[in-house]
C-alpha cells in the first residue's frame, strides 16, 4: 500500500456487561514531525502494545485521561 492507514481492533468479552476491546492505528495519527501524535502509535504497533477502548459508562469514566465538557444552550 503506498499510503493510507490501518485499523485494528480486537474485541472480545471477559465474562463481564462491557467488551474488552483494544485498537491501534498502525500509521500513527499525525503526518506532521512538529505534532506529538506523529509516529505515536506506529510505536505502540512496534511495541505490540495497544490502545484501550472503552465502551460502557464505568470504564470511560475511568480514563485517566477523561475530559468532560458541559454544553448549554443558551436561551
Amino acid at each position: 500500500m503506498p499510503f493510507g492507514s490501518s485499523h485494528l481492533q480486537a474485541v472480545g468479552w471477559d465474562g463481564g456487561r462491557c467488551p474488552v476491546a483494544r485498537t491501534l492505528l498502525t500509521y500513527s495519527q499525525s503526518s506532521n514531525p512538529d505534532s506529538p501524535h506523529f509516529a505515536d502509535q506506529t510505536r505502540l504497533f512496534a511495541g505490540e502494545r495497544w490502545v484501550t477502548s472503552r465502551f460502557c459508562e464505568k470504564d470511560i469514566l475511568s480514563s485517566p485521561k477523561l475530559k468532560v465538557v458541559r454544553v448549554h444552550e443558551r436561551r
